[in-house]
């Protein structure tokens, strides 16, 4: 386990940091491996892997991630490739994915938007003929 590792080497396969429940942490991260919040968090976290956010977990602010899943509560802004909103998960702001899943009973106030590059390729679709 990386606790904020910072000795310039790729994280071994299944290295993760973990904000533990009854943490509270403030700042900027920036990180390579996986990240699993079930404590607090506020501030900005940029991501090469995966960033979860725990059934306790609370993010205020703004996450950059290959992927995000969050399973407790996150408001701000994210940017993903893929982002899970999972059961019982609580999403308030402006998200922007080339993927988004939302199960059911799991909650998204705000904006959803998709990454610039899904857009351009569905630009670039001819439109449906729907005429018979």
């Amino acid at each position: 386990m990386a606790i904020f590792a910072n000795d310039h080497k790729q994280p071994a396969n299944g290295s993760a940091t973990i904000i533990a429940q009854g943490t509270k942490f403030k700042g900027e991260l920036n990180i390579d491996c996986h990240l699993h919040i079930d404590g607090e968090f506020e501030g900005t976290i940029h991501s090469k892997s995966v960033v979860v956010i725990g059934k306790n977990g609370v993010v205020m602010g703004e996450i950059f991630a290959s992927k995000i899943v969050v399973s407790g509560k996150f408001n701000g802004n994210a940017d993903a490739d893929i982002i899970e909103i999972m059961s019982m998960g609580y999403v308030d702001g402006k998200i922007v994915s080339a993927e988004l899943v939302i199960e059911r009973k799991a909650v998204l106030t705000g904006e959803s938007h998709p990454k610039d590059s899904l857009k351009k390729s569905m630009e670039n679709k001819p439109p449906k003929n729907d005429s018979i």
